[in-house]
């Protein structure tokens, strides 16, 4: 009997560390490549890249990624280990279990309600900091675009699942 206990807490811990892994390439890999390569083409048809003017300009791209990649992942994630929770498929805290929706979309709505609330802080801290009509430059934008979706990629996954992982040690 304690032998097969003992397994299956292997198993359990060994099922927390795919998922990890499994997750966090799903997250991180598509989109630091979408978020680059998409603003590189818009911005390289126009050979300049303003933060806040211009038809393309930098804050078309980093706001609503702020808002919505970390909501999506946050999402993602705990619906995933609400599933693994129910499943008994995974070695979590007992105390700390998802129980419904509410949950999650309150927990995901907030992550991406402070991440683009500190974004565009930071985009009007920048923006009264250089000269009017300063240019970013278009590989510059493309590549601090694609860092900044796999920032998010990866505190939001590990922010999701912080709570609920019991360490294996």
């Amino acid at each position: 009997m304690s032998d097969s206990v003992e397994y299956d807490e292997e198993a359990k811990a060994s099922n927390w560390k795919k998922f990890v892994r499994k997750n966090l390439l799903i997250h991180l890999i598509p989109n630091m490549v979408l978020n680059t390569i998409i603003p590189y083409f818009a911005f390289k048809a126009q050979n300049s890249v303003h933060l806040f003017s211009g038809e393309q300009n930098l804050a078309r791209f980093l706001l609503p990624m702020s808002l919505l990649l970390p909501f999506m992942i946050t999402l993602d994630i705990l619906k995933k280990i609400k599933e693994l929770q129910h499943t008994g498929a995974i070695y979590y805290k007992e105390n700390v279990k998802i129980s419904g929706y509410p949950f999650i979309l309150k927990k995901a709505g907030l992550n991406g309600l402070y991440s683009i609330l500190i974004v565009f802080t930071l985009m009007l801290t920048l923006h009264f900091s250089f000269p009017p009509n300063h240019d970013f430059g278009v590989t510059l934008s493309a590549i601090c675009a694609g860092l900044l979706a796999g920032l998010y990629s990866i505190t939001f996954f590990y922010l999701a699942i912080r709570k609920f992982k019991i360490e294996s040690t």
